[in-house]
This record gives structure tokens, sequence and C-alpha cells, in this order.
């Protein structure tokens, strides 16, 4: 399958429905769980560049960085699991495969709590750097490592640096959704296979260097509200989805986890559907016909 792009899309001819329970908004709550996945000097010759503070400017082992990594696994992944637990609601984890093997009992808890957790791959290798057969054999071993450690199949999938071929070989392994797009408010078929776009504005991965747009609880909240308030509106009159991203190691530190927990509450108080990815493909997949489909 040759990836193409599509500017179009659904157009001024948006889809006519609601989500369940009549609800004009779905939300979607995602946690990035990488912890000790990330790019190191000794496992793939690159220097993590994006943490909290810059990396080091030769290549060797970031141990200052791989502290901070380290913290997401040992600290702020229970952090995490405790609020959602606290304000009631499941969410989409972007697991590593490799990060769960390395704290399998959060692997558990995250599965034990009613979770999703989204194939995000073997660890941090750029799936395009990648020939189709090494992608499919990492995207194999990857679930074989999700479904040893938690018993769990992941449906779906999100490489955060996908190839063109990423499509065609989730496909072939039975995902039945991809998010590797940031490029509408709603899930559509892309040929015959369901995609559910993610964001990459409404993440918190902008706390970080070199980015460094968000300083405070405050500004995330408030730019996620923003965000929130805008498609409500618009839901009035046609159904939207929002996808907001996170990060285990960012958003679980004690100065952000305010901005999680007063998300939650605000979300909370309007008539919106808030729920996993995979409830999202199962329903758009059983509301919607694919392209082949008379």
């Amino acid at each position: 399958m040759v990836y193409e792009r599509d500017f179009i899309g659904y157009g001024e001819k948006r889809p006519d429905f609601k989500w369940p329970g009549n609800k004009g908004l779905a939300v979607n709550l995602v946690f990035n769980y990488e912890c000790g996945s990330e790019h190191s000097y000794e496992v793939d010759g690159i220097v993590e560049s994006i943490g909290e503070f810059p990396p080091i400017d030769v290549k060797k082992r970031d141990v200052g960085l791989e502290s901070v990594y380290e913290y997401g696994t040992r600290v702020a992944i229970w952090r995490i699991l405790n609020t959602l637990k606290e304000l009631d609601v499941k969410a989409s984890f972007f697991s590593v495969a490799h990060t769960l093997e390395l704290n399998p009992f959060a692997a558990k808890r995250i599965v034990n709590d009613g979770h999703e957790i989204v194939d995000h791959g073997l660890r941090w290798f750029e799936n395009y750097r990648l020939s189709y057969d090494e992608e499919k054999r990492q995207i194999e071993k990857s679930v074989e490592i999700i479904q040893k450690i938690t018993g769990y199949k992941p449906k779906g999938y999100y490489a955060r640096e996908p190839s063109e071929n990423t499509i065609d070989i989730v496909k072939s392994l039975g995902f039945i959704y991809d998010s590797d797009a940031y490029n509408d408010d709603l899930p559509y078929f892309y040929k015959d296979f369901l995609i559910i776009p993610y964001t990459p504005d409404i993440n918190d991965f902008h706390f970080l260097y070199p980015m460094n747009r968000f300083s405070t609880a405050e500004e995330f909240f408030s730019y996620a509200k923003d965000s929130f308030d805008q498609l409500y509106e618009e839901s009035k009159y046609e159904s939207k989805m929002m996808s907001i991203g996170m990060h285990v190691r960012i958003m679980g530190r004690p100065g952000r986890i305010k901005a999680l927990k007063e998300f939650i509450k605000y979300i909370k108080s309007f008539d919106v559907w808030i729920a996993k990815r995979e409830e999202i493909a199962e329903f758009w997949i059983n509301n919607f016909k694919k392209p082949n489909e008379k």
C-alpha cells in the first residue's frame, strides 16, 4: 500500500451522527508510557534530545536525562493511575513494549484498572528508518511482549515516527486502527483501514526542551480547556472528537498533575463521552461503512 496524502477529507459534508449516549463530543485521554525506551547512545547511537533540560553535548550516555525518564516509571505512573481511579475515568496508554517489561507491576495495573494499552512499538526506533520486514518484525515482537506481560492484545497502534509501510503492516497484523495522523477531528477510513487521529498541540510535551511552550499547569490547562470549549461548541451542530496527549513522565510531576485533575473535573461537568480509543474504533467500525463496502 503506497501512502497517499488527502487534503480534502470529509470537506463540508461531515458525518451526521451522535456518539453513544447521544453525545456530540468524544474525549480521549492519552498517556504515553515510554520510560527507559528513549534514545540512548549506547543502544542506538543517538543521544536523546528532548527532555526537561538540554542533552549533553558529547556522544555518551546522558545519565541525568535517563534519571528523568526513570521518574516516570518509578513514581509518575502511580500518580497518574491513582488520579484516574480517583476521578473514575478510563484512558488509553500509548505503551512501549520495553517500558512495560521494565515495570511489569505498572503494566498489569494499567490493564487491571480497565485502561487501554495502545502498542507504541518495541522501543524508540523510528519506523521510517526500518525496512518493511524489520518494521513488521519489531511490531510483532511488541505485541508478543505486551500480551505476555498483561494478557492484553492491543487493538490500536501508534508508531510516533511511522513509515510509508506502517499502516499496511499493522493492518496485516490484525490491529483495528492506527493513530499516526494529526489531520482531522474525526476518525476516518484510509482505504479500508481505520485511522483515529492524534494531537500534536494539545500535548504536554510542549513543557519540554526545546519546545518550552508551557511552563505551568495553568498554561496547559488553559490551552486544553480552550480546545475543549471550541470543539464542544462545534459539536452542537456536528459531532467531534478530541484527543489530549500526555506523557507519564511529564504530566505525572507534582507541579503538573493539577492540570490533569482540573481538566477531567471540567469536562465531566459537560455532557460528553470520555472514551478509550478502542471504544471509539469499535463504534466507528460498527456504524460506518468502509469505502469498499456497499
